[in-house]
């Protein structure tokens, strides 16, 4: 069995924390998908059983894969993209249709809210357009607003576009922008997932996704949102992985520019047009000085430093308090914090999503997390 066709197995038997423990034990998922049972204290006796039962649907599943046009690239493989290897946790597997070379020289996320007004959806679309004019890769999540302004501006230029999905190929969402996945595809882009076939979008899905979009970015754009969305926990990945945020600024009195504005308060740089942004990462790569791992000015939305850990906010569910008490006594790591709380891994990673997008908790490298 192929590299390619065990990850997948593995992706679909087992959890992030737990495919990456029996990586590292095993050395690559050809090992753990031929003897499982040796990897069990990291696998779980559930994932151990369901390794074996991927691994008899394996070449079904190549089948499927072949007929549905997806393609498999693994983290090691040449043609992952090379930022997103270097993120905190990189998707071990993506499924790709489209174009599967992923090194782009300059790729760059424009995101944003999927409520979008005209003033949005018009800048949006132009800076993307003026993006792709000049030979980068723009990269969105396929949403509806912002997301399908952004692809439509790279078509625009006859450009590059690759768009993440929150979901699984066969679960695609919206529904409604089935058109553009297929300008996206036959304008040589890529429709890239971390998540096998079945998986239907979530919340915490979306959250996850938007790391991946940063991830594999130089830059990310936020171009419209309101104060809680989705394009603020782009945008805190991206600052997290030492990338450039930029916000496009907007009325005081527009609610969806409340977000940009406030990012531009923070430290962000301001981009009206393709070339702010593109000047200035130029700027940056001429800097002698290597540049550090993570940004110096971090975004930390409508929240003030605090020396401790602050008293428990009102308003939360029991679920939530047991974690900010947990990680109260200090950083913990995923699996740690699932025992102290007892709260399963499948409710915990939607929780901590929620909580991280509150600016109640911090995520840290190697699955560990800490109180803001």
């Amino acid at each position: 069995m192929k590299e390619e066709l065990a990850m997948a197995v593995l992706v679909g038997a087992a959890g992030y924390a737990r495919r990456e423990l029996a990586l590292r034990e095993a050395g690559d998922a050809k090992t753990v998908v031929a003897e499982p049972e040796r990897y069990a204290r990291a696998l779980g006796e559930e994932g151990v059983l369901r390794v074996k039962q991927g691994a008899r649907r394996a070449e079904e599943m190549q089948e499927r894969f072949e007929r549905e046009g997806i393609r498999l690239v693994v983290r090691d493989g040449e043609d992952y993209p090379p930022l997103l290897a270097h993120i905190a946790r990189p998707p071990h597997l993506l499924f790709v249709r489209g174009e599967t070379k992923l090194g782009d020289a300059c790729p760059l996320a424009v995101v944003g809210t999927r409520s979008a007004n005209d003033y949005g959806l018009r800048h949006t679309r132009r800076i993307a357009r003026e993006l792709a004019e000049a030979g980068a890769c723009v990269v969105s999540g396929l949403a509806l607003g912002v997301d399908s302004a952004a692809h439509r501006g790279a078509l625009d230029a006859h450009g590059r576009t690759v768009a993440v999905l929150g979901g699984a190929h066969d679960c695609f969402y919206p529904a409604g922008n089935r058109p553009l996945l297929r300008a996206i595809l036959e304008g040589g882009g890529s429709v890239v997932t971390e998540y096998p076939m079945g998986m239907s979008p979530t919340r915490y899905s979306f959250v996850q996704r938007n790391r991946i979009i940063a991830g594999m970015s130089l830059g990310v754009l936020v171009t419209q949102g309101a104060m809680r969305s989705g394009a603020l926990s782009t945008a805190q990945s991206a600052l997290e992985e030492g990338r450039e945020v930029f916000a496009l600024p907007g009325s005081v009195d527009d609610p969806l520019s409340r977000l940009p504005n406030r990012l531009l308060a923070e430290g962000a740089q301001m981009a009206v047009c393709g070339g702010d942004i593109l000047g200035a990462l130029v700027a940056d790569a001429r800097e002698e000085q290597p540049r550090p791992a993570a940004a110096p000015k971090r975004v930390r939305v409508m929240q003030e430093p605090e020396k401790g850990p602050a008293p428990l906010p009102s308003g939360l569910g029991e679920q939530e308090r047991a974690i900010l008490t947990a990680l109260s006594r200090g950083e913990m790591e995923f699996d740690a914090l699932c025992e102290a709380t007892r709260i399963p891994a499948q409710e915990m990673g939607a929780l901590l999503s929620l909580l991280e997008l509150d600016g109640l908790i911090a995520a840290l490298p190697g699955l560990r997390y800490m109180r803001a």
